[in-house]
């Protein structure tokens, strides 16, 4: 099952909506360089919307990493939100939530900009 990327921007925000399996290979390379083209179009404000991705493997946590990289680098701010206890534990086990700026929902990492 292919991951599905809905991107839509409110107010400068970049909201990318996945759906599926954040995974080596086509998933994770196809949301990295949607990131890549967001930042070289000028977007500095991005969140990753996590609700309806059901698995992520270790390339889906390096993407994760690397999309958080690149905007920092650019001088902007990516946020995760609607973490699933899954991803959340993932993201524990590797020591990698507190590079994260979490949101519990869409609206509030939207807010918190």
């Amino acid at each position: 099952m292919p991951l599905e990327i809905t991107q839509r921007e409110m107010n400068g925000i970049y909201l990318l909506a996945l759906k599926g399996r954040l995974v080596l290979g086509q998933e994770s390379s196809g949301v990295l360089t949607m990131v890549d083209n967001l930042l070289t179009s000028g977007a500095t404000r991005i969140v990753i919307n996590l609700e309806q991705v059901n698995y992520v493997d270790s390339a889906g946590l390096g993407a994760l990493i690397e999309m958080h990289r690149k905007t920092k680098a650019k001088g902007g701010v990516l946020k995760l939100c609607n973490l699933g206890p899954n991803l959340r534990q993932a993201l524990e086990m590797a020591r990698l939530l507190p590079i994260f700026e979490t949101c519990p929902t869409e609206t509030a990492a939207v807010a918190s900009f």
